[in-house]
């Protein structure tokens, strides 16, 4: 006969690995940490082997750990579904729904579909969750969310892990202040960017990844390189005159119509982006998230 699984000590697993300590898991619950480390224990004994590596920078799965976690995850992600396909059979769209996305839609395109998606259905409770687009995949990856909205992400669509569909596109563009010599000048050459310093984006992020992509084999031709975390302060530093950016049109519409941001003229830093709604292969949405699904492929 089958032992009798406590899904409890899997939550504290699931909790402890997110947060990388059993201090900070124990904190988040407001329990004892002996408590989380007695159940941890226990479930590394029934499964025989060890699931976290204990070092300086915190617990670490083993590769039995990663192989638990992903079970874990799955399973809670089921559980949290039936209460949404019980409404659905019901015909309610209700409850909340949990949606990743990375920070250009998540800033420019989602808040205002969201709205529009709780004034038809004003019982479900949208949660939009922002992040860069490494994160945004984990929380799809790790059963965290039901639906994200991301950039291309070509490599986990060919390998079946996640279904996507394209609902929007914006534009990259090479963006300086409007007083930048840089407006002057049809086509640019690698003698105009050598004065010129280079902001991107953090490492993770798709805006980085497509600036990246556009300015491929023009990267050493800047005098210099920085790297800004935020969105907003980069568009500051480019309206300060501090350097030059890759930026999306979503984000720069206001500024360029007050006037304090232009793109370059040369067309050829210009890259078309295109944005997928996102779910895992292994969890279609259920319930109130496929009504968000279809609604965001026909409203975006």
């Amino acid at each position: 006969m089958t032992e009798t699984f406590n899904l409890y000590p899997l939550h504290l697993f699931r909790l402890v690995a997110r947060c990388g300590s059993v201090t900070r898991a124990a904190q988040e619950l407001s329990i004892s940490q002996p408590a989380v480390s007695t159940h941890i224990k226990a479930l590394e004994a029934r499964c025989g082997e060890a699931l976290f590596e204990r070092t300086p920078r915190g617990m670490i799965l083993t590769p039995t750990g990663v192989l638990v976690a992903e079970r874990a995850n799955r399973l809670f992600a089921e559980l949290e579904d039936i209460d949404q396909a019980v409404k659905a059979a019901r015909g309610q769209v209700r409850g909340e729904i949990r949606i990743a996305a990375s920070s250009t839609p998540g800033a420019y395109l989602l808040p205002g579909l969201l709205k529009r998606f709780r004034a038809r259905f004003p019982a479900a409770e949208p949660t939009l969750i922002v992040g860069d687009s490494a994160e945004t995949m984990a929380r799809l990856l790790d059963y965290q969310v039901p639906l994200g909205v991301l950039g291309d992400m070509p490599g986990m669509a060919i390998a079946g892990v996640l279904r996507r569909k394209r609902i929007a596109v914006d534009e990259l563009r090479l963006m300086a202040a409007p007083d930048s010599p840089l407006h002057r000048i049809e086509t640019l050459t690698g003698a105009h960017l050598r004065s010129q310093t280079l902001l991107l984006r953090e490492k993770g992020s798709s805006t980085r990844a497509g600036a990246e992509a556009m300015l491929s084999g023009w990267m050493d031709q800047f005098e210099r390189i920085a790297e800004i975390t935020s969105a907003e302060a980069l568009k500051e530093a480019v309206i300060a005159g501090l350097g030059i950016a890759v930026l999306s049109s979503w984000a720069t519409r206001r500024e360029e119509q007050a006037g304090v941001l232009k793109p370059v003229r040369h067309t050829r830093f210009r890259l078309e982006r295109p944005f997928y709604l996102v779910h895992r292969a292994d969890r279609p949405p259920v319930g109130a998230a496929s009504i968000l699904w279809q609604f965001l492929q026909t409203e975006a």
